[in-house]
Order: structure tokens, then sequence, then C-alpha cells
């Protein structure tokens, strides 16, 4: 018997939500002392893969972008290690948007005098190698405007950053500061909500 076209159209986007699901699933789970076990499973590479994981689950609002065809923009220190692993991502597509990497020189960026980033600049703010002072300068100043901010400071998500990266129990996992994506107009689908651990006021406690 043949199946009704849009049924069949139902089963590929719910088998393509399952595959992606079971992807974000294992990597998550992935063993931290595997990371070192050559390239293709370096610590950087292993993080890229799940920023980029993550950010499929993530909405902007229509004010983070200045047209349709604009690309999903991910700004990171240009000297941060794990620029190569970022830079494998300039292509990929998230909800339709291509991904373009953006490197800052964070030094210009320790108070509000010194030309903040904004959303106008990117949509995804990458601070997993910047200075305590740096860093709590440019979430300060993205904070309350639709932008990602991921970290993996032991603090990220206490001075107000949305996703924390961390080891725990020999695992990459994440938190995500609901108080904070909730500030800055982001949408969090509930999948990934059930993969990390949930915080929930402005400073993450």
């Amino acid at each position: 018997m043949n199946l009704p076209r849009h049924k069949l159209t139902h089963d590929r986007r719910t088998d393509r939500l399952v595959v992606l699901w079971f992807a974000v699933l294992l990597i998550t789970s992935l063993p931290a002392h595997a990371i070192a076990e050559g390239t293709a499973a370096s610590e950087y590479a292993v993080k890229a893969a799940i920023i980029f994981k993550i950010a499929k689950f993530v909405s902007w609002p229509k004010q983070a972008f200045s047209n349709h065809s604009e690309p999903l923009t991910l700004c990171l220190q240009e000297d941060d290690p794990i620029a190569t692993a970022i830079s494998a991502l300039d292509g990929k597509l998230i909800h339709g948007r291509m991904i373009s990497a953006k490197y800052f020189d964070s030094s210009r960026h320790q108070n509000h005098d010194d030309d903040p980033i904004t959303s106008s600049d990117c949509q995804i703010l990458l601070l997993t190698n910047t200075r305590s002072e740096q860093q709590l300068a440019l979430l300060d100043a993205t904070a309350g405007q639709p932008v990602l901010t991921i970290g993996d400071s032991d603090q990220f998500i206490d001075r107000g950053g949305i996703i924390g990266l961390e080891i725990e129990k020999n695992r990459i996992q994440f938190a995500i500061n609901i108080a904070a994506s909730e500030n800055a107009g982001l949408g969090i689908s509930a999948q990934l909500l059930q993969l990390a651990k949930i915080m929930n006021s402005r400073n993450g406690t």
C-alpha cells in the first residue's frame, strides 16, 4: 500500500530530527579522556562540534539580522586555540543561514569605551580564552542583546553567560542560564534543555 505523500514528508522530517537529536546525545556524552586521542577527536574539535549542535537548537529573533541572507556570525578571540576548529564550521548551515567566523582582539574590549561587541557584530560570542576582566566587559556589553554567549570558565554562568561548557565526571557537559537567554530574547529548544544543567537567574544561581 502506498503511503500518502504528506505522511512520507512527515516521516522524513521526523527521521532528520531523530538523527540530529542522537548526534547531540552522542557528542555531549563523549568521555573527556577520548578528547586527546588524535586531531579528529581533539578537545577543540569536540567543543566546536558541540557548539554547532547547540546552535541548531537555538532561535534568534528577527531583529538579530538585517536581512534574510545575512550569515550567522560567530565571534571569537583571534588567538583562541579553538579558532582552527571553529573555522571548519564556516559555510555550514544553521536555520538556513551560513556560519561565518569573525575574529576580534579582546584587548580592545576591556570597558564600555572600547568599541564593545554588539548583536550587529555577531549572533554567537565565544569566550573561551578571554581574561576575567575582558570576559566580564564583553558579557556586560552584550547583555540583553540577541547574542548567544558561550564560555568554559568556572564562573562563566555566574557572570551572566548563557551557555557554559564544562568537563564533569570525565564527560563534556553544558549548563544553560535560562534567565540570561530570555533576557537576550533567544529561544532554546526543550530538547536541548533536557540535556543541560539548568541555571535560572541573571547571575546563574
